[in-house]
């Protein structure tokens, strides 16, 4: 009895290793067809770790230095009722905030000999590929900013209103306000309407200055023309270009046809610097623009200056390049141009909201460049009119 009980517990052995050989690791679950290993992953770093290569391309939060994400985007809207188009928030540093993939800049002028062009100030060396400053913010503006500013950049200008006045003159335009903007420095001016301005007399001027829209009749063009190459200033806004500059001044700049398709607020970058056109500015800020301003071609890129331009407005222009600000010389006188306006913000006229305020100058890179423009006009000594006795 023992015997058999021996014989069939050894039995039952066998069989139990039998059993364990033949024995299949699958064990077929519903929905599963076919058996996969599971991918071991090593504890490894990150760089090593094949399991997470194919996330390598996905773009991560961006945060700045603050560590807060920037929960406004590369769209963030401007807050302006023209419904601006924001700049994506940069990375915050220490010192100068707009330094942050700033192109810089040769230092020294370079002199271009016989081609009746200005020197060649400081050339950037490449245009930014990116944006790194924060959204531009419609910031109430006061009068005594822009005058502090006149003060600290040009202090020669202080209490000289009745001259100014005389020297200054604005040829009244539709969609700017030029005299708005002059008042909130502090200087004067006076007004014409573009009818008058062949029988007004320029004796004692030294600068005009043509609002958009600049619908100059014939005569007055060739007023202009005579005063310019005389030596005396021209300063020329938006549909100016189209309306005077290319008319009065034909040859350098011109309206290519391009419009801007809204109104926004576009990034701005200097291209040149100009010891005089620029100082007092920053490398980058904003520029305010309006629907359909005019974009520029320049006809002779080697008398023409271009002082700022825009990536973003690239978009709107044909050739592809956001010219924003430009400047020449025209017989013993001197041209600017600036794609959009003078004043504040059009279409408001009289308040002091402006759109497109410049870090640590307070007033916008626009008014800046004009403001230094026009400073650089009362300083030129005697008025063009009579400097024609010369020739």
């Amino acid at each position: 009895m023992q015997s058999k009980r021996n014989l069939v517990f050894s039995c039952l052995i066998a069989l139990s290793a039998c059993a364990s050989v033949m024995a299949s690791d699958w064990v077929e679950e519903e929905g599963i067809s076919d058996f996969q290993a599971p991918r071991r992953t090593r504890n490894v770093p990150i760089e090593q770790n094949p399991d997470v290569e194919e996330h390598r391309a996905q773009p991560r939060p961006h945060r700045f230095s603050s560590e807060e994400v920037n929960e406004q985007g590369p769209n963030a809207q401007v807050e302006d009722d023209g419904g601006g188009h924001g700049i994506p928030e940069p990375k915050k540093k220490k010192g100068n905030m707009l330094e942050g993939g700033v192109s810089h800049f040769h230092s020294g002028a370079q002199q271009n000999q016989g081609t009746g062009a200005p020197p060649r100030y400081g050339l950037v060396e490449q245009e930014p590929t990116s944006i790194h400053y924060p959204p531009a913010k419609e910031t109430i503006v006061e009068a005594k900013t822009f005058r502090a500013w006149i003060e600290k950049n040009h202090p020669e200008l202080q209490g000289s209103l009745q001259a100014q006045r005389e020297q200054i003159i604005e040829v009244k335009g539709k969609w700017d306000d030029s005299g708005h903007v002059l008042r909130a420095f502090g200087l004067g001016c006076s007004k014409v309407p573009p009818e008058q301005l062949n029988k007004y007399d320029l004796s004692k001027s030294k600068i005009l200055i043509v609002d958009c829209a600049g619908n100059v009749p014939q005569e007055g063009l060739a007023a202009i023309n005579k005063f310019v190459r005389a030596g005396g200033y021209l300063l020329t806004t938006d549909w100016a270009l189209e309306g005077c500059l290319q008319k009065a001044v034909p040859g350098f700049i011109e309206w290519n046809g391009d419009n801007t398709s809204e109104t926004r607020v576009v990034d701005a970058y200097l291209k040149t610097e100009d010891p005089i056109l620029t100082q007092g500015t920053v490398p980058r800020a904003h520029w305010k623009l309006d629907r359909k301003c005019q974009l520029m071609r320049i006809i002779k890129p080697d008398r023409v200056e271009v002082l700022a331009a825009s990536v973003q407005l690239k978009t709107d222009d044909s050739q592809g390049l956001g010219n924003l600000a430009a400047t020449f010389r025209f017989g013993k006188g001197k041209v600017l141009h600036l794609v959009g306006h003078f004043d504040y913000n059009s279409g408001r006229a009289f308040n002091n909201l402006l759109p497109d305020p410049a870090p640590k100058i307070g007033i916008s890179l626009r008014q800046a460049i004009a403001a230094n423009f026009i400073a650089e006009a009362l300083g030129t000594g005697e008025p063009a009119a009579e400097k024609t006795q010369d020739n």
